[in-house]
């Protein structure tokens, strides 16, 4: 498997994974980059290498992609011991 084909499926596995399709990808992209990335970018990227429409899929892309998911799953996480932990102390908040 070369790089370009590595990156693709890298790619599918994270849009797979983290339950996101292409106009997600592209939206969180075009937040962090502040560049605006259209969901058939994305589409492109993920295409079978063989199809005419089919683009390489950029290492930066990924990167981005792998560190927000990371981000994101350590805010979940933290929020989900926060809220155990008001539980447990029998504290109970509101949003009024």
């Amino acid at each position: 498997m070369n790089q370009n084909q590595s990156n693709k499926h890298r790619l599918k596995k994270l849009m797979q994974s983290h339950d996101k399709n292409s106009r997600h990808i592209a939206a969180l992209l075009s937040r962090v980059t502040g560049d605006q990335l259209s969901a058939r970018t994305v589409q492109s990227w993920s295409a079978a290498s063989e199809l005419t429409s089919a683009r390489p899929c950029p290492g930066w892309a990924l990167y981005i992609l792998e560190c927000e998911f990371e981000l994101m799953a350590e805010e979940s996480r933290a929020s989900a011991v926060y809220h155990v932990h008001d539980q447990s102390l029998g504290y109970k908040f509101s949003s009024k």
